[in-house]
């Protein structure tokens, strides 16, 4: 299924046609979880990053960064792109160089600090907070730790 943004977020597009191949740039342990999570959903996804692991999952090593990586691992303005680094600035500048170099026109950017969000998004990009996401999650479990221990009570 590709993904299609629409008002800032993205949503199935299958009626456009065969399934697009996802791109997961960068991330390392966080980008691997995201690629082996849509593999899981019958996803053709594809990972570039300069520690994949090609017997878990379809990769290309290498610099995220680098335009002519990315043009080796398939990405192309049909593509929708994932950017999950570990920093910031540089999953901008990713974000920045998919668009810019190989049209890409639906990309999805793991945001740190959530200072930064509105930024990746004035750029064009749809930002996903992953210190909202852990934020959230820890505090959904503890919540359901606590409904555990009062039921034992």
């Amino acid at each position: 299924m590709r993904l299609k943004q629409t008002n800032s977020q993205l949503t199935d597009a299958s009626e456009d046609g065969p399934e697009a191949t996802l791109y997961v740039l960068g991330g390392a342990q966080v980008g691997a979880s995201i690629v082996r999570r849509l593999q899981a959903g019958s996803r053709p996804v594809r990972y570039v990053d300069e520690t994949c692991d090609t017997e878990t999952a379809p990769c290309v090593r290498g610099d995220p960064s680098d335009v002519g990586v990315l043009k080796e691992a398939g990405v192309s303005e049909a593509s929708t792109v994932v950017v999950a680094t570990a920093r910031d600035r540089r999953n901008l500048l990713i974000a920045q160089l998919v668009r810019s170099h190989l049209g890409v026109s639906d990309v999805l950017v793991l945001v740190n600090d959530p200072d930064r969000a509105d930024v990746v998004a004035a750029a064009g990009h749809v930002p996903t907070c992953a210190t909202a996401a852990v934020s959230d999650a820890v505090v959904d479990d503890l919540e359901t730790m606590e409904l555990r221990l009062d039921q034992r009570a």
